[in-house]
């Protein structure tokens, strides 16, 4: 009985725990109407596309006069290789910090897209207590990227602004930021796929009718 008891305790921490994790997110799908978070998704979504195509592929065009790309000194691990390519950007380095700058306008864009789409599914999925769960863990997961795409830039720029006596933490700093947030956004982005489906199944299907309970 002992065991039942501690085993019983167990579930209910874990559940408290993982209400807390959700809570944010629940509150902001709550906080205005799916229309409003469909208006906030199309405006995100024109801003992602523009700061695409008027924004990183002309500036890029640019950077990559020198001979290297951002990707490149992002991809490199020594500071050797990273003061070479530093050099080689001198000439266009203030593209390089409007690219920077566009990059965070680019990161916000995509949080509030993904959060408003996120929050449609979930307002959609919400008598659905399994299968609700799939727009909560892609806005953690779009959360997190975010914060790590955020963080890479941030070192990035310190490593811009200071070429000569920057931190060599900040290349391993850097590093590790770039594969932690690939890592996320490998799940992230299907993540959102499966809750647009699921959402769009229940919406305009019957094919989850009677399944409330269960998922």
């Amino acid at each position: 009985m002992t065991g039942d008891n501690y085993s019983c305790a167990q579930a209910v921490s874990y559940m408290q725990r993982l209400n807390a994790l959700f809570r944010p997110v629940e509150r902001y799908a709550d906080a205005v109407s799916p229309k409003i978070h469909g208006i906030v998704a199309v405006v995100s979504f024109a801003t992602f596309v523009g700061v695409i195509a008027l924004g990183f592929v002309p500036v890029t065009r640019q950077i990559e006069t020198s001979g290297y790309s951002t990707s490149d000194l992002q991809d490199e691990t020594t500071r050797p290789e990273v003061d070479t390519i530093l050099q080689a950007l001198e000439p266009v380095m203030d593209s390089v910090m409007l690219l920077s700058i566009l990059d965070y306008i680019f990161i916000l864009a995509g949080f509030f897209l993904f959060f408003s789409l996120h929050s449609i599914a979930l307002n959609t999925l919400e008598n659905h207590a399994r299968l609700v769960l799939i727009p909560k863990i892609g806005m953690i997961l779009t959360f997190s990227s975010r914060l790590l795409d955020s963080l890479e830039n941030l070192w990035v720029i310190l490593i811009y602004t200071n070429p000569e006596e920057y931190a060599t933490i900040l290349i391993s700093l850097m590093n590790t930021s770039e594969t932690m947030k690939w890592t996320l956004v490998r799940i992230e982005y299907p993540t959102l796929g499966l809750a647009i489906v699921l959402a769009l199944l229940i919406r305009f299907t019957s094919f989850f009718d009677g399944y409330s309970e269960r998922l």
